[in-house]
């Protein structure tokens, strides 16, 4: 799912979409600035209207704000003026808020085109500001998915301001580059140039930066599967955040924290958190990160089995699919709402989210490739370049020159030639193989469909399943409610209403034992009655909960001495739901049923470890022990009952019995 980091966004183990790093790359372009450099070369005098230029970018850049067209018109003038003046650093100036206004329009060539332009005209009065245009250039080409292209960029903007010692301008350059790399799905290098930027940063005191930069590795840590990690960098990102009142900051903080802990699948602590980063993102502005932080809370009340609000969130994230393009937002949208209506049983709209998560998974896909194809015509066009210099060199040389190297020559070219011929075989090689990829991928995507049709069919028999015993456990509430209050309460009138004649009749002492018998057996039917009644709906579940309720079982089958039970209980005390702690009553009612009615022991362990995602249930008993393959025709229902409660709560059960050593059976319910 989504992370989050810094100012801006970030991904998650997808390879993610250029989009979710705006932000972040908006505050690495702002924090390297063009600003004349104390220390660099001075700028050659302004002509006398170099002021109302100035005037004008500064209206531009207000205007960005609000309109880029608007802004673009006052560019387009300011180009006409600075050509007729001729200066060099206001051209420069100019160029780069081109570059920043077609960056926030979203068209990421012209930008690159722009601050390119830039640079060059700053390349030989101010390097810093040189190092500067480069930097935009990398981030706008990185925003075009031109990665490699980008890196090349960044890495020459980074030799600069190495050379000139300005700190501040390296650790934008490394928190860029980190950002392609993860872009690209290597962690690694992504994790080493941030750590880089962070030991920068922390010596100069860059707060914010820091704090970026913390968020940034503990979504790269989300990544590589190290949910624990994260949270420590995006909790420290938080201190920081919260100290310097960044608002920001601090709901991506919050909810990368959250998302940490969705990834550790406790779903509580996730919604605490990504409740507290939708209340503060709804007020910034910014909807692509409030619309992520939607889909994950959506997630977590999934995870929590919470249908009402997962889909009350899945509704508030959907209203931004339309003005979100990013294809990474859209496979995480629909891939949440296809498991939603699965849950739900709805069979119809789950396969509608399917169709559509295979049309974006297909379009991610193709999008690697293109990285790929991207990376090899980089190599390519290096090779070929270098071999082009060589044959133009080679022209120049004197008659006498090119005998005497004759030779070597050959060996120059043929080697460059090699070198081409493997670039072109590797290209011709990655792209067979990534299209035999896809190729497998599809046939993948096929049989994931078939078993997931097959997964939706067996969920309507489930969904058929949990609806009988739901229905089963209503009824015996039922008639538990009916023989308690009906039944128990005729016989205790009955009683009354005997002994009230016994009091006003003379009777015999043997009609008056015969009385008293008679007595005796209206208070035995009554007790009878209330456990009949109490077996088919223990009060304890309902008043106390599933503890007290099984450990009260527990000590009626040894108050009858039919067997000794011992109970265990380990773990946390839980409150899970009715239908959740009503299943495992039964489970273990039937169990220990079975043992008192065929295993001929005469002592039994009751065992149960209740945690938030998960219980335990052991029963062993030192009976004759039976053949467990026996069971799949055993003629009964127990068997059956036991099995279609697992089912219904979508756990396992594991049986273990030998003639003559008892039986152990171990079942594990998921709470979901």
């Amino acid at each position: 799912m989504k992370l989050y980091s810094g100012t801006g966004t970030k991904r998650d183990s997808r390879v993610y979409p250029m989009t979710f790093r705006k932000l972040i790359a908006f505050f690495l372009l702002f924090t390297i600035h063009l600003q004349p450099a104390s220390g660099q070369a001075k700028q050659e005098p302004f002509p006398k209207d170099a002021v109302a230029c100035n005037k004008l970018l500064d209206a531009a850049r207000l205007a960005m704000d609000t309109s880029t067209e608007t802004a673009m018109k006052i560019i387009t003038e300011l180009k006409m003026a600075v050509a007729q003046l001729r200066v060099d650093s206001l051209t420069a100036k100019v160029y780069t808020e081109e570059g920043y206004c077609n960056f926030y329009a979203g068209d990421y060539r012209k930008a690159a085109l722009a601050f390119d332009s830039a640079g060059l005209l700053w390349k030989n009065i101010n390097k810093i500001n040189y190092a500067k245009s480069l930097n935009n250039k990398g981030n706008a080409m990185m925003y075009n998915s031109e990665y490699y292209r980008s890196l090349v960029s960044f890495f020459e903007s980074l030799k600069v301001f190495e050379g000139e010692k300005n700190e501040k301008g390296q650790a934008g350059v490394l928190a860029n580059i980190g950002l392609v790399y993860e872009s690209i799905g290597d962690w690694d290098y992504a994790l080493y140039y941030e750590k880089r930027a962070i030991a920068i940063k922390s010596k100069i005191k860059d707060s914010v930066g820091l704090a970026n930069s913390l968020g940034n590795i503990g979504n790269l840590y989300i990544n590589k599967e190290m949910p624990d990690s994260a949270i420590l960098y995006q909790q420290h990102s938080l201190n920081i955040n919260q100290a310097i009142s960044n608002k920001a900051g601090i709901s991506n903080a919050l909810g990368n924290i959250g998302n940490a802990f969705r990834k550790k699948n406790m779903a509580d602590s996730a919604i605490h958190y990504l409740l507290q980063a939708v209340q503060i993102s709804q007020n910034l502005g910014n909807v692509q990160n409030h619309a992520n932080f939607l889909n994950n809370l959506a997630e977590s009340y999934l995870m929590n089995n919470d249908l009402v609000a997962a889909y009350q969130y899945a509704q508030d994230a959907a209203t931004y699919v339309a003005e979100i393009s990013d294809k990474e937002f859209r496979q995480q949208h629909y891939e949440l709402m296809y498991r939603y209506f699965k849950k739900a049983g709805n069979s119809a709209e789950a396969f509608r989210y399917l169709e559509k998560l295979n049309v974006v998974n297909d379009s991610l896909f193709d999008e690697k490739i293109n990285i790929q194809n991207e990376k090899l015509s980089v190599e390519y066009a290096y090779n070929q370049k270098r071999l082009t210099d060589s044959l133009a060199f080679q022209s120049q040389l004197g008659s006498s020159e090119k005998k005497a190297t004759a030779s070597r020559n050959r060996f120059i070219i043929s080697t460059l030639l090699l070198l081409l011929a493997v670039s072109l075989a590797a290209i011709w090689y990655n792209r067979s193989k990534l299209l035999e990829k896809k190729n497998q991928l599809v046939q993948q995507n096929a049989a994931m469909q078939e078993q997931k049709i097959s997964e939706l069919e067996k969920e309507k028999q489930l969904l058929a399943s949990q609806a009988l015993l739901r229905g089963q456990e209503e009824e015996r509430a039922r008639l538990a409610k009916e023989l308690h209050d009906g039944l128990g309460g005729l016989l205790s009138g009955v009683k009354h209403s005997i002994i009230n004649t016994k009091e006003n009749t003379l009777l015999t002492d043997d009609n008056s034992r015969l009385f008293e018998r008679s007595v005796q057996m209206i208070d035995n039917s009554v007790k009878e009655l209330r456990r009949v009644a109490h077996n088919m709906m223990p009060e304890a579940l309902a008043k106390f909960g599933l503890n007290d309720a099984i450990n009260d079982y527990c000590k009626t089958i040894n108050a009858s001495g039919a067997v000794q039970v011992i109970y265990q209980d380990f773990g946390d005390t839980v409150k899970y739901d009715s239908s959740v702690e009503t299943g495992v009553y039964r489970i273990i009612q039937e169990l220990l049923n079975n043992v008192i009615k065929h295993s001929g022991g005469t002592q039994v362990l009751v065992q149960t470890i209740c945690n938030a995602d998960r219980i335990s249930i052991t029963v062993e008993d030192n009976g004759k022990g039976f053949d467990t393959v026996s069971l799949k025709d055993a003629p009964g229902t127990g068997w059956n009952n036991i099995r279609s409660r697992v089912d219904y709560l979508k756990g396992s059960i594991d049986i273990n019995s030998e003639t003559g050593k008892g039986s152990s059976v171990n079942i594990e319910l998921p709470i979901l």
